[in-house]
Formats: structure tokens, sequence, C-alpha cells
């Protein structure tokens, strides 16, 4: 039997300690860790050398501008808010180009198209307000509303006085006074410019804006702080008459001023707007000085409207060519063209247009008229 060489055993490690144990697993950890974190950095640097993406937006920019405040007052500075309705914004766009970048002056607006004192359901401006001045603390607040309130108004009882009743205007100035109020108790120190509404092109519009005015006039006067600014004679022509055009007499370019419906302002009428404003608050107010505004007062010095181009006649219905049968009548007592044409059976055109001429409302006895021929 051969001798087989037993094979040698495999070399046993020692097994480590416990301790030893321990720190070999805390320095795989720890590995692990300075790995990750290796990832992590790598990630954050690619991620910071792409460009940030800006949100798409479709909100057109007067919708972002009508509402715009300075994020905090500068101390010191004068404070300038314009609230009101759609004319308060076209007046806001215009003052803002002009004040901003005023050395000492904060500009803000709030303008809300189609709201009023009447129409709380639409915009509660006295809420809206108290929250504004709250923030704000306005050294000036200018404001234009009343375009929209030849409306019936809710009086203190809760009863509705509509606009034909002759207790409208006080109530309505209640309504008004209440804003006046609410500015003055939020800062005393704060002037308010009331601005009217200019004149417009609707007649019986036209008719309610100026007892809109007249009521917003009287309030002012008996309310501290409080002044009224008439813009109906900015956009009158020389007879008192609205006009969509004026005449730069500076440059002697004619203007347009106002839209087609008669009540909103172009770009040109809404500068002629702010440069009156500016024209009535500088009586009064140290403001920054600034190229732009001294443009607009300028631009309100030198405009001038002019009286509307009368429309033209309406052409002259043709004449319509007639048979004449050779036949006369007499006119009798309480006879018109209708009633004869009726009596004797031919259209009344057919008859007006036999006796050209003629006048129909004043026919005279015994008047002899032609006759046409009867249509077959």
């Amino acid at each position: 039997m051969a001798y087989r060489r037993p094979r040698p055993a495999p070399p046993r490690h020692p097994r480590p300690r416990n301790g030893r144990l321990r720190a070999v697993r805390l320095r795989r950890v720890l590995a692990g860790l300075l790995c990750c974190l290796s990832l992590v950095a790598a990630a954050c640097r690619g991620e910071e050398s792409k460009a940030p993406e800006t949100p798409a937006t479709s909100v057109a920019p007067t919708d972002v501008f009508s509402r715009r405040a300075p994020d905090m007052p500068r101390p010191g500075a004068t404070r300038v808010l314009v609230i009101g309705d759609s004319l308060s914004i076209s007046l806001g766009e215009q003052l803002e180009r002009a004040l901003s970048g005023a050395p000492g002056l904060d500009f803000a607006r709030d303008g809300t198209r189609s709201t009023g004192l009447t129409r709380p359901e639409l915009l509660d401006w006295p809420v809206r307000l108290r929250e504004r001045v709250a923030r704000e603390a306005p050294d000036i607040l200018i404001v234009m509303l009343g375009a929209n309130d030849v409306m019936p108004v809710d009086a203190p009882d809760g009863s509705r006085v509509y606009f034909e009743n002759p207790a409208w205007p006080e109530a309505y100035a209640a309504k008004a006074r209440t804003l006046v109020d609410i500015a003055r108790q939020a800062a005393p120190r704060t002037r308010v410019y009331w601005v009217g509404v200019p004149s417009m092109g609707e007649a019986s519009l036209a008719g309610g804006v100026r007892r809109v005015n007249a009521a917003l006039s009287a309030m002012c006067a008996a309310a501290p702080g409080c002044r009224f600014i008439d813009t109906a004679a900015a956009f009158s022509d020389p007879e008192g008459r609205f006009s969509r055009h004026g005449r730069d007499a500076a440059t002697g370019e004619s203007l347009l001023l106002r839209t087609a419906d008669g009540v909103h302002l172009t770009d040109g009428g809404a500068k002629l707007l702010a440069g009156t404003v500016l024209a009535a608050i500088s009586g009064g107010e140290t403001l920054p000085g600034s190229a732009g505004a001294d443009e607009l007062r300028a631009f309100a010095r030198d405009v001038r409207p002019v009286a509307d181009p009368a429309p033209a006649a309406p052409p002259a219905p043709p004449v319509a060519k007639v048979r004449l049968s050779g036949k006369v009548y007499a006119v009798k007592k309480g006879d018109t063209l209708t009633s004869i044409a009726r009596k004797l059976g031919v259209p009344a055109a057919d008859l007006a247009a036999a006796n050209p001429g003629v006048d129909s409302t004043r026919l005279s006895l015994g008047q002899s008229l032609r006759l046409p021929a009867k249509r077959r």
C-alpha cells in the first residue's frame, strides 16, 4: 500500500479582537460616506452650471402694473398712491412713467376696471383702501372714481337711493367722504386729490357725470385735506362740448384724445389728463424734480380740445320715378299726403314724387296736386 503524504491544513489567521473589528467597519462606513458626498457635490456643480429657467406667464403688463406698490416704503420719501377705475389706470400709467426714478419719491397705483362707489359687489373700495393705507400710509392719495357711478347708491339705513332722487348727491357724497376719512385716519398728514370725471361723448352719460362731479366737488369742499380737480374743461371744446380731438399749440399737431366709445382715453388723452392733474397738485405740493413731470405739464398747457368735425348730412333719398296720370287733386280740409294717397289708392311715395317741392306739412285748401298713375 502506497504511502500518502497528508495535505497541510490551510493557514488560519488569527481573528481580530473586537476593538479592531469595530475600527475596520468604521473605516468602511466613512469611505462610503465620502464617496456619496463626492457624487452629490459633482451633481450640484452640474446644476449650478445650468441657466435658471424663467417660468412662462400670460399676464399682460397692463394687468401687472395696474396694482403696483413699492415693496418697502423708504424712510423720508414722499409716498404717492393712485386708486380708481379704468380712467385711473390710464392716469396712473402716465404718472408712473413721469415720476419713476424721481429722487425721494415712492409711487404706487391700484386701478380696477368697471368699479365705483355704487358697485361694492365688484370691489369694495373702502375695504381695499384700508388695506393699502395701513401698509403704505401715502402722503398724497389721488382718487379717480365716478365714471361708473351714475347708478343707485346705498343709504346708511340700507335703502336704495336712485340717481333721479334729489337725495342722491348727498348720499353719494357720504360714500366718497368715507374714502377721505379712511386715508386721513390712517395718516392725518395725507392730502387727498379727487380727480373729476372728464366730459363724456354720450349725452345721457355726460349729464350724469356732471351730477357726479358736482357731488364730489361739494364733498371735497367740506372735507379737510381734500381737493377736487375739475377735468371737464381740459376735454371740452371752446363751446364747452365734448371733443375727441385736440391741437398742440407748440407743434400744430392734431391729436386724438378719446377712444370711439367717448369714455376712455387714447395715449394722448392720458397724457393730457396726467398733465392736468400734475399742474393742479404742483400748486400745493413740493414734488421732486422730474423731466417726465415737466413734459406732462407742458403738454397739458399746450394741448387744447377743438370742436369735432360736424357729421356729414345723410344723402337725400333718390327721387322715385313715377308716371303721371294727367289728373289733379284739389286739397280739402284735413288732407295730408298720406290720407290723400290712401283715399286714391296710390303709394304715398309716388304722390310725393309726383309733386316735388311740396311741403307735406303745409298743404293749403284748394292746392292742386298732380296724381301719379296707379301701379299695375
